[in-house]
């Protein structure tokens, strides 16, 4: 009999060996396949960036008031502005290759792309990241409550909820909040969230991560920690409030499927409590589709939710991009674009990854 456990125990190890290593080609091949993609992602906004007229010459960066006809026609000459179209693409290519993205518009003053890029994008994680929690806290409570009162009145409300959420227009939303909280508290003598910027403390705690919330944290620095944390709450919320009716919809549909199969009657058979079949035998394989909807929803937020950032004029990618896109800068858009490819794709493989840790059936 010992020997027959201990088989079936080497056979186990054996079988989880083998499936580590499968995960791990799995990550590897995706991995280079995300190289195709971005690959494939460049040339196409490439083609509609420098490819269609736009408000701004893709030289016009480079160029300083000093410049004469003829040093311009030189700098259009070093970086290819003046050869076919994709002639420029390998010009462009060739650069990004050698850490050269190019300068950015008249909106950051001709600074170097990635600099401005990266000096704004720790602003959009620590507001996606927020958002993301916000929307997981309210959102799957709400679709399990609604699942297990199916029909019932938490049913209709959260319901109500998820309907309002995902039918609500971000920027009129984004206006009512600032509107109620800001204009009519303040009206009422009541205390107030602000209703723009990342801090009202700019310069008080040295820039380490570039998060506001984080860096007053790791500085030891409480009242700088509250302040940027107070300027977070109502864009965050705007953006939790749109995607948490989507997840509390999937959380539901799914929760009410796994209620129906045959081991979770029989676990409630066994005399198990109501929590304990929820909460160990049903959520678990209702988690799946879950994961996926909070995988793609991180990945467009660190992608910059733009009309949340402009009204809020909270200082991320998102709201570059807007201006990006209104001034025709193809440097910005370019790294913009295959920054968010890169994040897709990224996050569509944990999303992948951690099935596997939620359902062992699952094999790659």
């Amino acid at each position: 009999m010992r020997i027959h456990y201990t088989f079936i125990a080497l056979l186990g190890r054996t079988s989880w060996r083998l499936t580590t290593v499968r995960l791990y080609e799995y990550v590897i091949r995706r991995l280079i396949l995300m190289i195709f993609v971005i690959f494939g992602v460049s040339l196409i906004v490439f083609y509609l960036a420098r490819g269609f007229p736009s408000g701004m010459d893709p030289v016009a960066p480079y160029i300083t008031p000093k410049m004469t006809a003829q040093q311009i026609a030189e700098v259009r000459r070093i970086y290819g502005f003046d050869q076919p179209l994709h002639i420029q693409y390998f010009y462009w290519l060739q650069n990004v290759l050698n850490g050269d993205w190019g300068l950015a518009g008249i909106y950051a003053q001709g600074k170097p792309v990635y600099r401005v890029f990266f000096d704004s994008f720790p602003y959009t994680v620590e507001l996606a990241a927020t958002a993301l929690i916000l929307t997981v806290a309210i959102g799957l409570p709400l679709g399990i409550i609604s699942a297990v009162k199916n029909n019932k009145i938490p049913d209709h409300i959260s319901r109500i909820i998820a309907l309002t959420g995902y039918a609500t227009p971000s920027y009129w939303f984004g206006f009512m909040l600032q509107l109620v909280f800001f204009y009519y508290f303040s009206l009422w003598g009541l205390p107030t969230l602000p209703s723009s910027g990342a801090s009202g403390m700019t310069g008080a705690v040295s820039r380490i991560t570039g998060m506001p919330v984080l860096d007053g944290l790791i500085a030891g620095n409480l009242e700088y920690t509250l302040d940027a944390l107070s300027h977070l709450i109502l864009p965050a919320f705007s953006l939790a409030f749109i995607s948490l009716g989507f997840l509390a919809r999937i959380v539901r549909a799914s929760m009410l499927e796994v209620l129906r199969q045959d081991y979770i009657v029989l676990a409630r058979s066994k005399g198990l409590k109501e929590r304990v079949v929820i909460y160990r035998h049903a959520l678990k394989n209702a988690l799946i589709p879950a994961v996926t909807l909070a995988g793609i929803f991180f990945a467009a937020l660190l992608g910059g939710a733009m009309i949340t950032e402009f009204v809020f004029a909270w200082p991320g990618v998102g709201q570059l991009s807007l201006q990006a896109v209104m001034q025709g800068d193809s440097n910005f858009l370019l790294l913009y674009t295959l920054v968010l490819a890169a994040i897709i794709v990224v996050a569509n493989l944990v999303v992948d990854v951690a099935y596997v840790f939620l359902d062992p059936r699952i094999k790659y």
